[in-house]
């Protein structure tokens, strides 16, 4: 039986960098290609424009439009998937990224995942099992200078078993 919630997912890390240079990572495709699995971002950062993560092939990923944008303090997005057909059914998710001084050369990098609609409870796991390796690739990229090269997770149990679920 599905348990609906509207829970949001926050992490957290510090990041040796500066705001600047990780607006950059952000907003970038040059830096995107580099942890986000080779994604590629395209969107012009200004408030009601698109959106769009691409896959190495070029295919829409993931879209949406930006809600909110203060250079190179925060942002915040709709996040619509559009390459899982089992997903594009779902209401827009928001994401943001909030960057903050958190000392010298460091910074608080807080990423949010925001569900105003209720949805499956099963299908947070899929953002919980790949924003972690994202941020870590983030912090990797900015602070060594080289390509994160861990692998995309799967989609963790508890989504095939909502994705067997819809095929009923």
């Amino acid at each position: 039986m599905a348990r609906l919630t509207t829970e949001s997912t926050i992490y957290v890390t510090y990041i040796a960098t500066t705001p600047e240079k990780c607006w950059e990572a952000i907003t970038t495709s040059a830096f995107t290609k580099l942890y986000f699995f080779g994604r590629s971002i395209e969107a012009d950062w200004k408030v009601g424009a698109e959106i769009v993560y691409r896959t190495p092939g070029g295919k829409v990923d993931v879209q949406g439009k930006i809600l909110e944008c203060d250079p190179p303090r925060f942002v915040r997005f709709t996040w619509h998937v559009e390459m899982i057909p089992e997903l594009k059914h779902l209401p827009d998710s928001i994401v943001s990224y909030r960057i903050e001084r958190a000392g010298e050369g460091v910074i608080r990098f807080t990423m949010t995942e925001e569900h105003p609609a209720p949805l499956d409870e099963r299908l947070l796991e899929g953002g919980r099992s790949g924003w972690p390796l994202i941020l870590s690739g983030l912090k990797s990229v900015l602070e060594t200078g080289k390509m994160f090269k861990a692998d995309p997770p799967g989609p963790p149990p508890a989504m095939l078993e909502y994705f067997k679920e819809l095929r009923k």
